[in-house]
């Protein structure tokens, strides 16, 4: 593909992504800067973002999807989250999941911690068993 007609493909994929995106904070009413967006993941289809209002501090995820293929006919879905960056959004994007034997398995074990000791042998029991 030619230099020029790749840049106007991302210019394109790019300028659809920002269509997409919202303009303004909807906790606190102030407008989103570009620096308030990071770029997480991509595809043909579908593109990954991480929103921080400057301001509040309000945190969203926004799945923008294409299902034609291209960007140019996309729609949002913000998801409101505790991730602060998308840094620490990547880190988990592609781990495996929680299986509900895992929760199950904490769940016990949190019933079990009656102090500060309790909770600090159990950590340190984990900690051994992970490793091993």
């Amino acid at each position: 593909m030619e230099n020029s007609t790749k840049y106007n493909k991302i210019q394109g994929i790019l300028n659809s992504i920002k269509s997409a995106m919202p303009k303004h904070c909807s906790n606190c009413g102030a407008k989103y800067e570009a620096s308030d967006f990071s770029l997480i993941q991509n595809d043909d289809f579908s593109a990954l973002l991480h929103l921080t209002c400057s301001k509040c501090k309000e945190s969203y995820l926004i799945n923008v999807l294409s299902p034609l293929g291209t960007l140019n006919a996309s729609s949002r879905i913000p998801l409101k989250v505790d991730i602060i960056s998308a840094d620490e959004a990547k880190k988990f994007i592609g781990n495996e999941a929680i299986s509900t034997d895992d929760i199950l398995n904490a769940h016990v074990l949190l019933k079990k911690i009656k102090s500060a000791e309790d909770l600090e042998s159990s950590l340190l029991d984990s900690t051994i068993t992970s490793s091993k």
